[in-house]
């Protein structure tokens, strides 16, 4: 949250006043620059962090850290990767090369780390600050460029290009912007919508009343102001999406879901030149609206409230709304999590949400029962050993949407965090097929011919002149992908081991891994054929390819 609105309302929780709901501040000031509260780095008796390697969680404990069904794949200390105390942290996966990268943000700066080998990552630089160095840094990715705003004065949007990291030839390097956008000094945080190619600044200071500050960027490199909505004051964090939820009134709408600081405040910014404020939403309990993230179906939210432990007591609180109506959303239940810590971000992927608790570290959620309000902790990592106690240190944030099923957490005073929760299924391997249909996408690798296949083809490419077919598939990383193996099953039963050849990102199909196989001669007049793929015990759908009777 913002330094002044902090300050006042601790100020006002210790006086035992109400926050009126209408109330909104216009100017905040930094805070200490050892972190948003001192308290140390919460490590048994103060001992100093250190890098450390794979440390799988076993009884509960991960090295010094506690712990349930996450385990410690490395842990970069701040002053390694830059210096100073930690912010935000935000990932790029590149579309080329498939490796995936730690966005980290510091109040110095921003480093990069190369963590597509997560037990083995590679500190390539730093991005230096704009201005002063800040508590607070924020960071987004849209079109391969990283987008990266700060409470320092005059410090505008950095803009930086991700795909300078592939050949970083002396790493650790100093890197510096491609450009910057002055549109404002001083934000608090930065909402992407990649849908769209809008960034929306909040908490901008001198701008929009510290409201959404849009901003297109679908030309990366020459951000362009765009709107403003000021009507109800200061955001301090938002979610804008595409409408697809349940809510037909306003599906294929641009929708910003807006934490501003006593209200959930839902507006319609399809018309970046008159947005139109569809709802503002209190609750009982409120300290202060911090941020939230919606179900991938968009038919409900969960909401971190950063003030309400301190206020009212009891421990770190998830507020789950119906967004069936976002005219009029509706709080069915108030989660009480497993600690006291405050809950500070949250974000959520398929069934889970992932908290970022301060003192209590990660924690992870299982959401199928969130239709009736209904959350369940399957997994935390504790990155503040000593106490779970509501205060302002240890983990600030998380990303845990890489496709390889690692999770970033952002310490404070502590580093970068690589974890994986081991409880978690990863999404089922999907070989892609037609409409309606269980026949493949899929096609002969030299010619780009479908089927039907012959076994040889018809002009000779290879030496042993067997036909090799490229399949296209989802959910495969594929730089994970060297274990991949194929097999075709016959109307019969008869199962054939293909051979995998080639396991690449698609070119043509962004987030798609295409997968080359070689057929056996034996398949030769087979008909249709059932082929799947398996890798470290995951098997795919079964996608049919047909063969020609004749060999060739």
């Amino acid at each position: 949250m913002h330094a002044g609105k902090l300050a006042i309302l601790i100020v006002l929780s210790m006086l035992g006043l109400a926050l009126a709901l209408g109330a909104r501040s216009k100017a905040h000031d930094e805070e200490p620059p050892g972190g948003i509260e001192r308290g140390g780095n919460g490590q048994p008796n103060g001992a100093p962090m250190v890098q450390l390697a794979l440390t799988p969680c076993q009884s509960g404990m991960a090295g010094n850290f506690p712990c349930s069904n996450v385990d410690l794949l490395a842990f970069l200390p701040n002053n390694t990767i830059g210096g100073g105390t930690a912010n935000e942290v935000w990932g790029w996966t590149d579309p080329l090369t498939g490796k995936e990268y730690a966005l980290f943000g510091l109040s110095t700066g921003t480093a990069f780390v190369d963590v597509s080998t997560p037990d083995s990552p590679i500190y390539l630089g730093n991005l230096p600050t704009n201005s002063a160095n800040s508590t607070w840094r924020s960071i987004r990715v849209y079109a391969n460029y990283a987008f990266i705003g700060s409470e320092a004065t005059n410090h505008g949007l950095q803009v930086f290009d991700l795909t300078r990291l592939r050949n970083v030839a002396t790493p650790p390097a100093t890197f510096t912007s491609n450009t910057v956008y002055t549109g404002f000094g001083r934000s608090h945080t930065i909402t992407i919508n990649e849908d769209s190619g809008f960034i929306y600044a909040n908490g901008t200071t001198g701008t929009c009343s510290g409201g959404l500050h849009m901003v297109n960027v679908k030309n990366p490199a020459q951000p362009v102001f765009a709107g403003c909505y000021a009507a109800d004051g200061y955001t301090h964090e938002s979610q804008c999406v595409i409408y697809h939820g349940p809510d037909i009134a306003h599906q294929g709408k641009e929708i910003c879901f807006a934490a501003n600081e006593d209200t959930i405040t839902i507006v319609d910014v399809t018309n970046k030149a008159a947005p139109i404020q569809l709802s503002r939403t209190s609750y009982a309990g409120v300290g202060y609206t911090h941020q939230g993230w919606l179900t991938d179906d968009h038919a409900y939210f969960l909401l971190d409230d950063e003030l309400d432990e301190r206020n009212n007591g009891g421990n770190a609180k998830t507020y789950v709304w119906n967004m069936t109506n976002i005219d009029a959303p509706q709080l069915i239940n108030v989660y009480q999590g497993a600690t006291i810590s405050i809950d500070h971000n949250l974000y959520i992927r398929g069934n889970y949400a992932f908290e970022s608790n301060y003192r209590s570290g990660l924690r992870v959620l299982n959401i199928n029962g969130i239709a009736n309000g209904n959350l369940q902790e399957v997994g935390f990592f504790d990155i503040y050993p000593v106490d779970n106690a509501p205060s302002f240190n240890g983990a600030w944030l998380n990303y845990p949407f890489f496709k390889s099923g690692i999770v970033l957490v952002s310490g404070i005073e502590q580093g970068l965090f690589i974890l994986r929760p081991t409880n978690i299924p990863k999404p089922p391997i999907e070989i892609l097929t037609e409409v309606n249909s269980e026949r493949a996408v899929a096609v002969d690798s030299v010619t780009l011919k479908r089927d039907f296949f012959a076994v040889r083809p018809p002009i000779r490419f290879s030496a042993d002149d067997q036909t090799r077919v490229t399949l296209f598939v989802r959910n495969l990383n594929a730089e994970l992908g060297l274990g991949v193996t194929a097999e075709a099953e016959d109307y019969l039963h008869n199962i054939f081991p293909l051979t995998v050849e080639n396991v690449s990102l698609a070119p043509d199909l962004p987030g798609h891994t295409q997968v080359t196989v070689k057929l056996p001669l034996e398949i030769a007049g087979r008909g249709s054929v059932g082929v799947t793929l398996r890798l470290n015990g995951t098997q795919s759908n079964k996608a049919y390819l047909r063969i020609r009777s004749a060999i060739r």
